[in-house]
């Protein structure tokens, strides 16, 4: 009786074919985004595929606002009013690059500004004859904005670690009038040592992995955008906040904020300080944002196993749309 045999009884088994999942660096981007705002992973290419509408700041350091809002109407500047920001403007009807070769605007009259820009000089609230220091301050936007709000009365400092980008900023204050600020090169983060206890308001915009600027309908847009960047980032901006903190008076104001959404560079940084620093609070953003109230939600309080102290939920995190670019910010007091 004969046996059964397989016809493929001498060839070799075939491997199971492994499945191969490829996750770029955009499926990264998308999930923590998702994850951070909240929002479905098919809404963050919407969100980040908008250019927000150009928008100036007129200036009163270099001449009458109105006089200015006059001219740029009879050009036909299609002007829309910002209603919670003092002398700002919507352009509906010319980009950043048309806007920026008027005579107005060689002149100082006005200042092309991201509304997310506009917003930290508000929350930071400048008063005549303070000191204020600006310790990230190139290209100069929030510094002229300061002096302006102050009236070119008080002091700024303004200071950048890039000997090129201070050599810009000393052209924009001189440009708009801002005659109250002076322009240093110097490492920020020793700032703490060489001036404790000194300034009234503290603007520390810090550098960061700038989520709040990508524009996804760009080629490769995610070319400067990494892990190791947002991780490096995260580090320095610890050493920023405690050199700035420390150069506040008691009872001073320290702004912190970034043009990125990471909770690690953003509540992490700002839960740092509170834990290493009992006499700082947070306090409350009360600007009313009218319209552009929809684009912005509170600081988190837990993201991807990390918790961060309670108070972050008085920061401000503004999600990029067609008006303001996304941004984080945070008031910080001494008591």
């Amino acid at each position: 009786m004969l046996k059964a045999t397989r016809s493929n009884y001498k060839k070799p088994r075939k491997a199971p074919v492994a499945h191969k999942e490829f996750f770029t660096k955009e499926n990264l981007f998308i999930s923590r985004i998702a994850s951070i705002l909240m929002v479905p992973k098919p809404q963050i290419m919407s969100i980040f595929s908008s250019r927000a509408v150009t928008t100036i700041r007129l200036n009163p350091l270099k001449g009458n606002v109105e006089d200015t809002k006059r001219a740029l109407e009879e050009k036909e500047y299609q002007l829309q009013e910002i209603p919670w920001a003092k002398n700002c403007y919507f352009v509906l009807n010319y980009d950043k690059s048309e806007v920026s070769q008027s005579v107005e605007y060689q002149d100082g009259k006005f200042y092309i500004q991201n509304l997310s820009s506009i917003l930290d000089s508000l929350v930071l609230d400048p008063q005549e004859g303070e000191y204020i220091l600006d310790m990230c301050a190139a290209p100069g936007s929030k510094t002229t904005h300061i002096a302006a709000m102050m009236n070119n009365k008080g002091k700024i400092l303004a200071n950048d670690i890039d000997m090129s980008r201070v050599s810009s900023l000393k052209n924009v204050l001189y440009q708009f009038g801002a005659r109250n600020a002076k322009a240093t090169y110097s490492d920020s983060a020793e700032f703490g040592k060489k001036y404790p206890e000194y300034f009234d308001r503290v603007l520390l915009d810090a550098p960061c992995s700038g989520e709040g600027m990508i524009y996804m309908n760009s080629q490769k847009p995610l070319r400067f955008w990494g892990l190791d960047k947002i991780k490096r980032n995260s580090f320095l901006q610890k050493d920023l906040i405690i050199s700035a903190f420390r150069t506040l008076k008691t009872g001073g104001t320290l702004v912190y904020s970034t043009c990125t959404l990471e909770p690690e560079e953003n509540e992490g940084v700002v839960t740092f300080l509170l834990e290493h620093f009992p006499n700082a609070t947070v306090e409350a953003i009360d600007i009313d944002l009218a319209g552009e109230k929809g684009f912005t939600s509170k600081g988190i309080t837990k993201w991807s196993g990390n918790t961060y102290d309670l108070a972050v939920k008085k920061t401000l995190r503004v999600i990029p749309n067609s008006k303001m670019m996304g941004f984080y910010i945070a008031k910080i007091k001494k008591n």
